[in-house]
């Protein structure tokens, strides 16, 4: 879930609206209707111009700065809220709202207003009920007492949050793994600034993040969940281009099939092109296709050019889709298949990843 390129006629500017009332101006005019309430004395006006991916954004940021400025005490954005004021990618397209606290929260766990963002229009508040019965899931807020250094925290506007290393050190811990995956790869990214051409060149900086995510394991080993941390943060790689082909390459981790190549090269006769995920021994691609992939039907021709000039070579070619995670079966069935019934059969999960 990360900020796209702006087009034509889109909304360019995604930090959130927020209206704070005192009591004295709750006495008299409340804001209109447009406005959504977050919290009391706190309120979101979505813009009515923007996109569901948008309005799911921007929510989901004023979502944790309210919560941020709600708290009595200290309190620093952490986990996926640290992420989404950091604008790193990551998987979940509404998520939950973490707060890092420096002593033990009397209430850890709080469930926020429920809002509908439909397809079109704008977000709603909806009455009590189950979630079930509206089609969105709750959100939850989380408070966690975390032993943060000094060095762990930034400035980022007006919020006060986990640094990008930190963050995706947390996540490790407490995401769902293909989301953690997601933001870990999108920290590396971040941090080590790749080039694919020139791999060699990034890997000091990997090991400098990874030195600084082994120290920080050392300070809490037995921190529930550690088994996943290590399994993400060791699986991580700044070569991954998307939360979505993340989460592609952590099913194939997790069910225990062969790790492939990220962004590997395969030279053509239309020239050199780069695959997402490949495995060069079984001439087998798997791409990861988001919809900011193709800004036109430019971007459309090169895509056959390129698939062709792969195919002629003897490449098998699949490609997965932000929906097909929606059927997590049907997509596992179809990763699968993609080997031969042998490594299938003999592919082992991965439980730590699993969650």
């Amino acid at each position: 879930m990360t900020p796209r390129p702006s087009a034509p006629g889109t909304v360019s500017d995604l930090r959130p609206r927020l209206l704070h009332t005192s009591r004295r101006s709750r006495r008299g005019c409340l804001p209109s209707r447009s406005w959504i309430r977050l919290a009391r004395g706190y309120y979101w006006l979505p813009d009515r111009d923007a996109e569901r991916w948008q309005h799911r954004y921007t929510l989901s940021l004023a979502r944790a700065v309210v919560a941020q400025r709600t708290q009595l005490s200290t309190a620093y954005l952490s986990h996926t809220s640290a992420a989404l004021a950091l604008e790193l990618d990551m998987f979940s397209q509404e998520p939950d709202v973490y707060l890092a606290v420096s002593s033990a929260p009397n209430q850890v766990h709080t469930v926020l207003p429920r809002i509908w963002v439909p397809a079109r229009g704008t977000p709603s508040l909806i009455s009590e009920g189950p979630s079930d019965s509206s089609g969105c899931r709750d959100v939850h807020l989380w408070r966690r007492r975390l032993g943060l250094m000094p060095h762990e925290v930034e400035s980022v506007g007006e919020t006060v949050t986990t640094t990008a290393v930190r963050t995706a050190y947390d996540c490790a811990f407490d995401e769902p793994a293909h989301n953690a995956l997601a933001i870990a790869d999108s920290v590396l990214r971040r941090c080590c600034q790749p080039d694919r051409e020139r791999p060699e060149l990034c890997l000091e900086a990997i090991d400098r993040v990874r030195q600084e995510w082994a120290r920080t394991l050392k300070r809490e080993p037995r921190r529930r969940g550690v088994a996943q941390a290590r399994a993400v943060l060791g699986l991580a790689t700044p070569f991954s281009e998307s939360a979505l082909e993340s989460a592609v390459r952590w099913l194939v981790l997790v069910l225990g099939l062969p790790i492939p190549q990220v962004q590997y090269p395969v030279d053509t006769s239309e020239g050199r092109w780069w695959v997402d995920m490949c495995w060069p021994d079984r001439r087998l691609v798997v791409e990861a296709d988001g919809r900011k992939k193709y800004q036109g039907a430019e971007d459309l021709w090169k895509e056959k050019q390129r698939q062709d000039a792969l195919t002629r070579m003897g490449w098998r070619i699949e490609r997965f889709i932000w929906a097909d995670f929606k059927r997590l079966d049907v997509l596992r069935s179809r990763i699968l298949a993609l080997f031969p019934a042998t490594v299938a059969r003999t592919a082992r999960s991965v439980a730590d990843l699993w969650r």
